[in-house]
């Protein structure tokens, strides 16, 4: 590859990377659809789909929450993507280096969130000075931070990498690269299991097995046993007796609080409109842009407060006193964040109105809400609905249907554009009673719980068509070939692929640093397994 191509493909990929934190969390550059778009790019979109689903699979229970940041499935999807092709095409390589790759990243990003500290400061000393256009620069500077951290690694891996790799993959004895062939089939059980752990496997196991059953007896595949879990939770509802009367008590009761809210709004007279709260929602998507260690989000909330705070306070000593207590600590899941942000402007509303609402008690608000509202988006949003689209979408891709990328890609759009939104509306138009109205009623309770049944059927149903370890040994008896492998189908079809899942969960249970005992295990396990001609 010639330093122009290798330039001009890190750009793209530093540029895609960048959205994760930067512009909006749009989900392009998860592996699935980032492998996808590098192999379009490099004339190979096979290779590109084969490697962004096994990477998807390999890092789906790997997921940034609470603030933490674990090695990068992005990058990892989009370079392996690049090194695979480089090889010819070859998809174990590209998978054996997904995740040195994503723990490379993962440095990177600390070393971003650290940079962005020194420009939080910088922020500070304006927003002191009432400079508030450079204060909103600074934040959005963050994106060149980002970008540049990405950049530099990724162009000198494609440059000089990508020959480095040839070499040493030329030079590999055979048994070692049919072994990470081998590997490459195991390493998808280390997602599978981490997701177990999320889901609580304990609770929901009847479930897990049901989508394994139906996978492996009745050869349905991952997109047919979510729909199937549908049905079920649909039925498990209804038998129950109250759904239908506490789905529409739930709504009743939502539409009641905004029709008072609607009415109390009308009486008082709002100051804000329509017009500010889609301004707030427009700038929620740069929200977490200058994301560090120190104050997390906080710049990118108060960037995003900034239009409905200049209109309720013309005032600039009001309006300083504001933009200072928007840019206190924040850390929050960047969907329902936006709900402490409608709550917020609903509050400061209040205080311009002359309402006696004091700058400690929507200090004091944000805090409440943003544990709860934490916990709501790390497990819906994070470890159940994203999941959920990512097995159906990478099983399409493994099979190198381009419609892969789209399945996964499509909802969680939707959800992105379509939650940020009506958490604003509705923490505006609710205020403080928003979460308590949340808790109160059984909707979440519900959509938490039939997420978690479909996503064990799923995550049942993928160990069959993900997880590959067959047995090699050929055993002869008085001039009979025995297969060990048609042995064990005899017994449980896919037996060996679902024992590993569930030694990896307790692996995950049972130690802190389990995803790296998993990993290294699938490699050892491959490589070696190969070697003595198990597999």
């Amino acid at each position: 590859m010639n330093t122009v191509t290798a330039l001009l493909l890190s750009i793209f990929i530093a540029i895609l990377m960048v959205e994760n934190y930067g512009y909006g969390y749009w989900m392009i550059s998860r592996p699935v659809v980032g492998g996808a778009i590098v192999g379009l790019l490099m004339g190979d979109i096979t290779t590109g789909l084969i490697v962004g689903g096994s990477v998807e699979l390999m890092y789906m229970g790997i997921l940034p929450i609470g603030g933490s940041v674990p090695p990068n499935a992005q990058i990892a999807g989009m370079l392996s993507t690049v090194f695979a092709i480089t090889n010819g095409g070859n998809p174990e390589i590209g998978i054996a280096l997904a995740l040195p790759i994503g723990m490379l990243a993962q440095i990177l990003i600390m070393l971003a969130w650290n940079i962005n500290i020194f420009l939080m400061h910088v922020a500070d000393k304006h927003l002191q000075k009432g400079e508030i256009r450079k204060v909103e620069l600074i934040h959005l500077s963050g994106l060149i931070t980002f970008f540049m951290v990405f950049f530099i690694p990724t162009f000198l891996a494609i440059n000089f990498g990508s020959d480095y790799v040839n070499q040493v993959v030329s030079s590999m004895p055979t048994v070692l690269v049919d072994g990470l062939k081998v590997a490459s089939g195991i390493l998808p059980a280390v997602g599978m299991a981490m997701l177990l752990k999320m889901m609580n496997f304990r609770k929901y196991w009847s479930f897990f097995l049901i989508g394994f059953v139906f996978s492996v007896y009745l050869k349905l595949n991952v997109l047919a046993v979510s729909l199937i879990g549908v049905g079920i939770i649909a039925a498990v509802f209804a038998l129950r007796g109250d759904s239908k009367k506490a789905e529409a008590d739930d709504f009743d009761d939502f539409g009641d609080e905004e029709e008072d809210a609607e009415d109390l709004a009308g009486k008082i007279g709002g100051i804000l409109t329509k017009k500010e709260l889609v301004k707030t929602y427009i700038r929620s998507f740069f929200s977490m842009t200058s994301i560090n260690y120190e104050r997390y989000t906080s710049l990118g909330f108060c960037y995003a407060m900034i239009p409905a705070l200049k209109k309720l306070y013309p005032n600039r000593e009001d309006l300083h006193e504001a933009l200072l207590r928007h840019n206190e600590f924040f850390n929050c899941h960047p969907y329902t964040g936006n709900a402490i942000l409608g709550v917020s402007l609903a509050l400061e509303e209040q205080k311009a109105m002359g309402k006696p609402i004091t700058a400690e008690a929507i200090s004091s608000a944000k805090a409440a809400l943003m544990g709860p509202l934490s916990g709501i988006g790390d497990s819906i949003f994070k470890a159940t609905f994203m999941t959920i689209f990512a097995a159906i979408g990478a099983g399409m891709a493994l099979e190198g249907n381009i419609l892969g990328p789209v399945v996964f890609l499509v909802p969680n759009v939707a959800l992105n554009v379509l939650s940020r939104w009506y958490f604003i509306k509705y923490g505006h138009k609710l205020g403080t009673s928003l979460v308590s109205k949340m808790k109160s009623s059984d909707i979440l309770e519900k959509f938490v719980e039939g997420a978690t049944i479909v996503g064990m059927m799923v995550v049942g149903a993928m160990i069959v068509s993900f997880v590959k370890i067959n047995i090699a040994y050929v055993w002869k008896f008085g001039g009979k070939e025995i297969v060990v492998q048609d042995l064990i189908n005899a017994i449980i079809p896919s037996l060996l692929p679902i024992l590993v899942v569930l030694g990896f969960y307790n692996i995950l249970k049972k130690n802190k640093k389990g995803m790296y005992i998993c990993v290294l295990a699938s490699f050892i396990l491959g490589i070696l397994g190969k070697a003595v001609g198990m597999f």
